[in-house]
Parts: C-alpha cells; sequence; structure tokens
C-alpha cells in the first residue's frame, strides 16, 4: 500500500514539470511580446531622435504593436485551454497532500505496530488492515477527483474556446459583410448635371464640355441647351472645362466637383462674356 501512494506521489512529482515548463514559457513568451508592444513605439521614437537609420524599421509601429499583443493573447488562450499551468498547480497541490497523507499512514502504522501483540491478534490485524485500506481509499480519491477536475476544466475550456471563435467568426462575417457592402456603394456610379447659366449668349447658342478625371478626358458639344448631363460617372474628382465662342472670341471656364456614389453633382458655372 505505500509503494502505490509512493508512486502516485512520484507521477504527480514527475509529470507536473513539463506543465510547468510549458506555462512558464507561455507566460513568459506572453509578458515579453506585451512590454514589446509598449516599447516599440518609444525605440522608434528614441532612434529617431538619435538620428539613427531606422529605414529597416516599420514606419507605423501600430500594426508592429498589434501583433505582438495578438500573439500574446493567443499563447495565454493557449495556455489556459490545455491547462499548463493550472494543471501544473493541480498537480503540486496534489503531490503535496499526497505526501502530507502518507507520512501519517506511516505514523499510525508505527503507532499500531508499536502496541500489537507477536503475533498480533484479530483486533489489532483488523484494526491494520482498516488503516490500509482507509489510506489506499484515499489515495484513489485524490487521484479520481483530480482527474474530474481536470476534466471539468478542460472541457469548460473548450466550450469557452469554441464560444470565443464563434463570436471572432460572427464578429470576422460582419466585417467582411460590411467591407463588401462599403465597397459596393462606394462603386455605385453616379451622374453629373451642369449648368451652363449664360449658355445662351454664346455664338450659336452651342459650348464645349471637357471632362477630365482618372477615367481619362472625354470631350462633348451642346448646342441649343443650358444643361449638359453624363451618368454612370465613376465617383472621384472631375474638372470640368467650358469651350465656346462669344462674338467670335473664344471663351473659356472650368470647375472641379467631386461625384458620389449613387449621386448627381450639379455645378453651376457661368462664361465669361
Amino acid at each position: 500500500m505505500e509503494l502505490e501512494g509512493q508512486k502516485a506521489i512520484e507521477w504527480y512529482w514527475q509529470h507536473k514539470k513539463w506543465k510547468r515548463r510549458w506555462a512558464q514559457l507561455f507566460q513568459f513568451l506572453a509578458l515579453f511580446l506585451t512590454a514589446s508592444a509598449g516599447l516599440v513605439p518609444i525605440l522608434l521614437q528614441v532612434l529617431t531622435n538619435f538620428k539613427v537609420n531606422t529605414a529597416w524599421m516599420p514606419k507605423d509601429s501600430g500594426p508592429l504593436a498589434a501583433v505582438f499583443v495578438g500573439i500574446a493573447a493567443a499563447l495565454l488562450g493557449l495556455d489556459k485551454a490545455f491547462g499548463f499551468s493550472s494543471g501544473w498547480v493541480r498537480y503540486v497541490l496534489t503531490a503535496t497532500s499526497m505526501t502530507k497523507l502518507l507520512e501519517e499512514f506511516r505514523m499510525d502504522w508505527i503507532a499500531l505496530s508499536a502496541v500489537s501483540a507477536v503475533p498480533p491478534t484479530a483486533d489489532q490485524q483488523s484494526a491494520r488492515i482498516q488503516r490500509a485500506k482507509q489510506f489506499v481509499s484515499t489515495i484513489q480519491g485524490m487521484v479520481e477527483q483530480e482527474t474530474k477536475d481536470w476534466a471539468t476544466e478542460f472541457q469548460s475550456n473548450i466550450a469557452q474556446m469554441e464560444k470565443d471563435l464563434k463570436v471572432q467568426l460572427d464578429t470576422l462575417k460582419a466585417q467582411v459583410d460590411k467591407a463588401a457592402k462599403d465597397k459596393e456603394v462606394a462603386s455605385k456610379p453616379g451622374a453629373i448635371e451642369l449648368t451652363v447659366t449664360n449658355a445662351d449668349k454664346t455664338d450659336g447658342f452651342s459650348f464645349d464640355v471637357v471632362l477630365e478625371g482618372q477615367s481619362g478626358k472625354s470631350t462633348d458639344s451642346v448646342s441649343n441647351a443650358m444643361v449638359w448631363t453624363r451618368i454612370n460617372v465613376v465617383p472621384g474628382q472631375y474638372k470640368i472645362g467650358i469651350n465656346a465662342k462669344s462674338k467670335g472670341n473664344l471663351i473659356a471656364t472650368s470647375t472641379v466637383i467631386t461625384v458620389n456614389p449613387g449621386e448627381t453633382a450639379k455645378p453651376s458655372v457661368t462664361l465669361p462674356i
């Protein structure tokens, strides 16, 4: 019985080592990365102040700091999910309790042996057997309880991890959907409705419109109208030039407009007549 108890104690002391190593590694890396995330912007500023060449470093330290923090959070999540830190503590507590229990059993066994006759009576043998049975039962109960605690913790961590993962996936899906919707809205074509307030005073009641933008340059001629329109215009900034003749002289003016997605820009210009 004593040998079985000693084996159980040694098992817990032996197996707590690798849990301790993983727990300490994850905790150290998480602490180091978190600290680095805060120090990177400061380091970049210090190097810049001392005119050290920082071409090898990113100009914006924000994304790098975010990566460090993200990795640190992932390490802590792995530690929690697989129970390295909690398992280490649980193994130490169980092994310590078993060691105390073994010492108590040894002392009780010595005490029972001291008062026993040679050979021991039936009652004395029964007392020894009962004490050994109690010791073995307690040891097995501690192992069983530790196993139950591990299973409960593992299931709880997995359930929480699945819950967190679902939340993250839902958030990511919402962000992707929003980005797609924003892109669709941003790419929705607009229109231009240009009014030349004094077009009727031009020679022949006509003028030319030169539209310049990201899609290139185009020219339209307008006659007997004060309004020029263009549909299916890609959103963005455009320059509109208006050329005409008045009493045989070339006159011109221009304006810059912004076409918003799905909207009609309605600029109004007056020729210098």
